[in-house]
């Protein structure tokens, strides 16, 4: 078994408690001078960009900022900015580029077509690498190295997208005690989801392919969730937006279909979530639950269900992730795998 990575998934709280000392004066200014240059129209498009863990983790804060900005805000695979779009990278637009390592190939080749972008803002693990020495705003993690697949990069860069967003659009007035209860909220599951996960992998099995479902911020789950399912037990997986789902992969659902649902914190798409987990259920089908304790109501208490604490909604997948990453070790395990050991490829990834 990969030690290192069990350590990883063990060392998140901690690294989550270190980014509260990201919100100093200093980056309350100068995020407050990039919305000022907003609100004045020097900013005209805002894009988010990664890949992989990175680009998921964006996937919430696209979202709520696309609703809250006045101009309008992209959220770009890396790989097709750079080969499908590069003429955007241009004067007047703010890119904020999500990457480990700030190596990954199409991130560097990012940073060399760079026609004049005015704002450019590197959430990063590190203080010095390509994209942290091409940006105007550095946001380094500093959680230590990683070994293995994203566990604590992905987690901590989250909550630093999230205190960027939140400074940027002026609602970060419980910024620092949200980030206080999400790193408890970590600790706590982290101590009791592992004796749930030989029941997890009973119900789901590991011989089937695994379907994740998410609406919101949690499709972002959902992808990470298949991300990490595929590289660590290197088992078949898709992720799928609720309203997707029932366009065509419902029928899939019969006896041996395996899927895994996020609920979400918005009480919105509740009923829409109970609904298609009632009928994976009605068609033979079998789905787990992840959601936050504010919807146990609506499940009765059976091992197929994981509930979260609650935290700030924005901060949700984080947890989101936790029952995904401790999975990986048996069913791993069981398909004959070292847990979360590339084999066909590397941590940083250097082929376009």
């Amino acid at each position: 078994m990969s030690q290192s990575y069990l350590d990883e998934i063990g060392e998140q709280p901690a690294a989550i408690r270190k980014l509260g000392q990201l919100i100093t004066p200093g980056l309350i200014d100068t995020i407050k001078s990039i919305r000022r240059m907003i609100d004045k129209g020097e900013l005209r498009h805002l894009i988010l960009t990664g890949m992989g863990g990175s680009l998921f983790s964006a996937y919430g804060t696209w979202l709520r900022l696309s609703q809250a900005l006045p101009v309008p805000v992209s959220l770009w695979d890396a790989s097709e900015l750079i080969q499908q779009a590069p003429a955007l990278l241009r004067e007047g637009t703010i890119v904020v580029a999500i990457s480990q390592s700030g190596e990954s190939v199409e991130l560097c080749r990012m940073t060399d077509l760079d026609n004049g972008v005015s704002v450019k803002v590197a959430i990063t693990n590190t203080i010095d690498n390509t994209l942290a020495r091409w940006s105007t705003l550095k946001l380094a993690t500093q959680v230590g190295p990683e070994q293995t697949v994203s566990t604590k990069t992905f987690t901590a860069g989250l909550v630093a997208l999230y205190i960027f967003e939140r400074l940027l659009t002026g609602e970060d007035a419980a910024l620092a005690q949200e980030i206080a209860t999400l790193a408890d909220a970590t600790e706590q599951l982290l101590s009791t989801l592992p004796e749930k996960m030989t029941e997890t992998l009973a119900f789901l099995g590991h011989e089937y392919p695994l379907t994740f479902i998410g609406r919101g911020g949690s499709y972002g789950s959902a992808m990470m969730a298949a991300l990490v399912t595929a590289e660590a037990a290197k088992a078949p997986t898709q992720a799928l937006s609720g309203g997707q789902f029932r366009h065509g992969p419902l029928e899939l659902v019969r006896d041996g279909f395996r899927s895994m649902m996020f609920i979400g914190g918005t009480d919105t798409t509740l009923d829409l979530n109970i609904k298609t987990i009632t009928d994976i259920d009605r068609l033979g089908g079998r789905c787990f639950v992840v959601a936050p304790g504010s919807a146990a109501s609506a499940f009765s208490a059976d091992d197929r269900v994981v509930l979260l604490p609650d935290v700030a909604e924005g901060l949700l997948p984080v947890l989101e992730i936790l029952p995904i990453q401790l999975l990986m070790v048996p069913m791993a395990i069981a398909r004959g795998f070292e847990p979360a050991k590339f084999l066909n490829g590397s941590k940083i990834t250097v082929i376009e």
